[in-house]
């Protein structure tokens, strides 16, 4: 079981997994760099099936802001995954320009080159007299480049971005498969205190079946946001080969309250609803904001994207 796990890791989750990506998306889009206005700082950790040896776990630490009188968003976003006996490591500087389009609207245009360190540690897999397989750690790091748009007005949001944009046929380690992000959402008033906020993201790498994500939130008060998640796969170009096990559909529960005017933490549990369903993921979010003066903080409450 385990190895069917890791196997199944290995093939279908190349790119981290993320639940409260709908809080800060300039993992996934690196135009959404510079959107909040603010210095803004954002940890997140995630431990994807708990309990079991060597699953997927992923830490990141991203910062982002603007200059050039808002007109410029600049960021760093730096990632840790680990899958049994890979890990990778990347780092990446994000760039957006901001672009308003009408009174309401701006349209976004963002890219991020970077590095990314893959790691094999042939000692965790317990295999001895395999050539192929390294006794000890073998790291190999590439450059790659990241893509996107993102158009958005104080209701809605919609962005299409795409990442492992540079690919490398003399990899040793897994290689990446681009991967193509759409997503939309938006906010409507349901009272003076209740705002409701559904959206969706597809992930698509036209080699698998494409997951998608569909999330409704209700914000109360604006402080607190609470909602789900529904994870699924589909198929939308076309036939690909794919288990029922690698499809990872599964529903998150996700709270996110704003604390102070410049702290927020949030929490999301996943629950697989397939053959992982006995297994159980952890995700813990915490961002901050740092503001240039006073008057800024009109601008943090409430933050819908």
């Amino acid at each position: 079981m385990l190895a069917l796990l890791l196997t199944t890791a290995a093939s279908a989750q190349q790119n981290p997994q993320y639940s409260q990506y709908i809080f800060n998306s300039m993992s996934i889009n690196p135009a959404y760099t510079g959107s909040k206005n603010v210095l803004n700082l954002n940890a997140f950790h995630r431990s994807q099936w708990t309990g079991v040896e060597g699953a997927p776990n992923t830490q990141t630490l991203a910062v982002d802001g603007v200059v050039a009188n808002d007109r410029l968003g600049l960021g760093l976003n730096m990632t840790r995954d680990e899958i049994g006996a890979q890990s990778t490591f990347s780092v990446y500087a994000n760039a957006a320009v901001k672009l308003p389009i009408s009174a309401n609207a701006v349209m976004s245009l963002g890219m991020a080159p970077g590095l990314v360190q893959y790691t094999m540690d042939g000692s965790k897999l317990g295999i001895e007299g395999d050539a192929s397989i390294p006794s000890g750690k073998e790291t190999t790091i590439k450059p790659d480049v990241k893509l996107g748009a993102y158009l958005h007005t104080p209701r809605f949001y919609a962005g299409l971005s795409a990442s492992d944009l540079l690919q490398y046929e003399d990899m040793d380690q897994v290689e990446p498969e681009r991967h193509f992000y759409f997503t939309t959402g938006y906010v409507f008033d349901v009272s003076p205190f209740l705002k409701f906020k559904p959206s969706v993201l597809v992930k698509e790498d036209f080699n698998a079946p494409a997951n998608i994500d569909l999330n409704a939130f209700v914000l109360l008060s604006d402080r607190l946001w609470l909602g789900s998640s529904y994870r699924t796969s589909m198929e939308l170009f076309g036939e690909t080969e794919g288990e029922d096990i690698t499809k990872r559909t599964a529903v998150a529960l996700i709270a996110e309250l704003q604390v102070l005017k410049t702290l927020r933490v949030g929490y999301a549990y996943d629950k697989m609803l397939n053959g992982l369903g006995g297994f159980n993921t952890h995700e813990v979010s915490v961002g901050y904001y740092f503001f240039k003066k006073k008057k800024d903080t009109k601008m943090l409450t409430p933050q819908y994207f």
